[in-house]
C-alpha cells in the first residue's frame, strides 16, 4: 500500500484534473502550446539530507523547499546508481546504467560514452515538436570536444551549454589559489574559453538565454545539470558569509584557495559546503524566476533530483576533504550502494496534473522519470528498447488508496569501494551482493531504515527469493548488446 501524508485535495483529483488538462490539450486555442514544458533539474552530488526540506538544520534553500510545498515529494526516491555518468544515462533512457553501455564514471578522454543506440527523453519529445537543450553537465563521454564519441545532440538535444565533468580552471590549479571561474566550458560542443562568474551563475544565464528564444507556441524540453556540489566547490562571498560561524581561519583568511589541493592544509569548516547548496538553490531560483515571470512555470513539468548520495565529511579519497554532504542518517554515500549513495532528492511539480503538498513514501527511481513523462504527456515511447523504469503516475494523487505494482525489483550495480557491487530491492526488503553476485547482507528498510541489522541469516528465505530475482535480472541484462 502507498502511504501519503494530509493531503490538499478530494482523492481521485489527479484523474479528473489529468483528463480536463488533457482534453484541453486537443482544443487548444491557436498559438498556445499543446504539450506543457519539462524541465528536469539533475543537480550534482546532493546528498538526500543536503536540503532544509529534507531536514537539514542548517542549509537554507528556500527554492528547492517551495517546489516540494508546490507538488509531491518522495521520501523513498532513488538515483539510477551511486556515480554520476551510469546515474545520469538511467534518467535519460529509464533503461538501468549497465544496459546503456556505461558502468562507472567516465574519465577525460576515455572512449566510453553512452550507446548511440540508446533512446531518450530528449529524442521522445523532440519527436512532438519540443525544443531541446542540456545545459550544464553532461558526463556522458569522455569531453565535450571529442569527435570520436557521441555528443548530446546525438541524443535528441537541439543546443548545449556546460561542462563535461566538473569544474576547471588550469590557471587557478597552476597557482593553488584564484577565484575558480570555469575555463572548460562548452557551447554545441565548442569551446568557451574563460568565463568571469562561478559555474552555477552560468549556467542560470545560459539557461535564462536559451528560454527567452522560444517561439510562441513551441514546448521545451530543458535537463538543467548544475555541477553544484561537486568538488572542487566555490561561492560568491556573499553565500559563504551567510555560513560564517561553519568556517576556519583558514577558509575566512584564504577564500580562494584551490579546493582540492589539501596536502598540509587546516581544516576549512563545513561553510563552504553550505554556501555552496545554498548558491545552486539561488541560481535554480532565477530560472524558476524567469518562468513564472514568462507564464510558462504553471505551464512546465519540474522535476528535481540528484545523481547520487553525497560527498560526506568522512572523507576517503583527498578530493573529498572539506566535504559536508547529509543523507539524513542513512548508511553510505557516493560510490556505495547502501541507501546513503543512492536514495537522493525527489520533488516533482506540475499543478495541472499533480496536487500541491503531497509526501509519497513509496519508492521509485529516476528510471522512472521517461515513462512517466510520456504517461503524462501522452507521447508514446518506442518498444524496441527494454525499459527499467515505470510510470509513477498512479502515484501522483493524494488518494490513500492507491496501490502500484512494480513489474520488478529496482536494481543497482556498481563497482564500488567496499566490493558490495550489486543491490536490489523488492517491497521492504533491500539485499547487497558482492561482484560475484554472492548475498551479503539483508535489511529490511521499513523498520531498519539505516541498515544495521544484517538479516541474511535470520531471514534465508527472502534472501534466497531475492537472490533468484537478482540472478534472473542479471542475466537479462547482460544479453543486452
Amino acid at each position: 500500500m502507498i502511504k501519503r501524508r494530509p493531503a490538499v485535495r478530494a482523492p481521485g483529483v489527479l484523474f479528473a484534473r489529468l483528463f480536463g488538462f488533457l482534453f484541453g490539450l486537443a482544443v487548444a486555442l491557436p498559438g498556445v502550446a499543446s504539450q506543457p514544458n519539462v524541465l528536469i533539474v539533475y543537480v550534482d552530488d546532493l546528498g538526500y539530507g543536503d536540503t532544509s526540506v529534507y531536514g537539514h538544520p542548517v542549509i537554507e534553500t528556500p527554492v528547492i523547499d517551495q517546489l516540494a510545498r508546490d507538488g509531491v515529494r518522495f521520501t523513498q526516491f532513488y538515483a539510477p546508481s551511486a556515480l554520476c555518468s551510469p546515474s545520469r544515462a538511467g534518467l535519460l533512457t529509464g533503461r538501468t546504467p549497465y544496459r546503456t553501455g556505461i558502468e562507472s564514471w567516465i574519465p577525460d578522454d576515455s572512449p566510453v560514452a553512452l550507446n548511440p543506440d540508446e533512446f531518450t527523453i530528449a529524442e521522445l519529445l523532440k519527436k512532438q515538436g519540443f525544443r531541446t537543450a542540456v545545459i550544464g553537465k553532461w558526463h556522458l563521454n569522455g569531453g565535450l570536444g571529442m569527435t570520436t564519441v557521441p555528443q548530446p545532440k546525438d541524443f535528441g538535444f537541439d543546443y548545449q551549454y556546460g561542462l563535461a565533468a566538473w569544474v576547471k580552471n588550469t590557471a587557478v590549479e597552476a597557482a593553488g589559489t584564484g577565484k575558480l571561474y570555469p575555463d572548460n566550458m562548452y557551447r554545441d560542443n565548442q569551446p568557451v574559453g574563460s568565463t568571469e562568474q562561478y559555474s552555477a551563475a552560468l549556467i542560470s544565464d545560459a539557461a535564462i538565454e536559451w528560454l527567452g528564444n522560444n517561439t510562441a507556441g513551441t514546448p521545451f524540453f530543458l535537463l538543467l545539470t548544475y555541477s553544484e556540489v561537486h568538488t572542487p566547490i566555490a561561492s560568491p562571498p556573499a553565500f559563504t558569509a551567510r555560513y560564517d560561524q561553519y568556517l576556519t581561519d583558514e577558509s575566512r583568511s584564504f577564500p580562494d584557495r584551490y579546493y582540492m589541493q589539501w596536502r598540509d592544509r587546516p581544516n576549512r569548516g563545513k561553510g563552504e559546503y553550505y554556501a555552496n547548496v545554498s548558491f545552486m538553490d539561488f541560481q535554480l531560483g532565477r530560472v524558476i524566476d524567469h518562468l513564472e515571470a514568462t507564464g510558462e512555470l504553471d505551464n512546465t513539468l519540474v522535476i528535481f533530483s540528484s545523481d547520487n548520495g553525497p560527498v560526506t565529511a568522512h572523507a576517503e579519497e583527498p578530493w573529498e576533504i572539506g566535504m559536508a554532504g547529509e543523507t539524513d542518517g542513512l548508511r553510505g554515500k557516493k560510490r556505495y550502494l547502501h541507501e546513503g549513495g543512492i536514495r537522493v532528492p525527489g520533488i516533482m511539480r506540475w499543478p495541472a496534473a499533480i496536487p500541491a503538498g503531497i509526501t509519497v513514501d513509496e519508492p521509485a527511481t529516476a528510471l522512472d522519470m521517461l515513462p512517466t513523462i510520456s504517461e503524462l504527456l501522452d507521447v508514446p515511447v518506442p518498444n524496441e528498447l527494454v525499459i527499467d523504469g515505470q510510470s509513477i503516475a498512479p502515484l501522483l494523487d493524494d488518494d490513500p488508496a492507491t496501490v502500484m505494482t512494480r513489474k520488478q525489483v529496482f536494481y543497482w550495480s556498481l563497482p564500488t569501494p567496499d566490493g558490495l557491487e550489486y543491490a536490489v530491492r523488492d517491497g521492504d526488503w533491500k539485499l547487497l551482493l558482492d561482484g560475484d553476485g554472492s548475498p551479503a547482507q539483508l535489511y529490511n528498510l521499513k523498520t531498519d531504515r539505516y541498515e544495521l541489522y544484517n538479516q541474511l541469516t535470520v531471514e534465508p528465505d527472502i534472501a534466497a527469493r531475492l537472490s533468484a530475482l537478482f540472478r534472473d535480472l542479471r542475466a537479462e541484462i547482460e544479453t543486452t548488446p
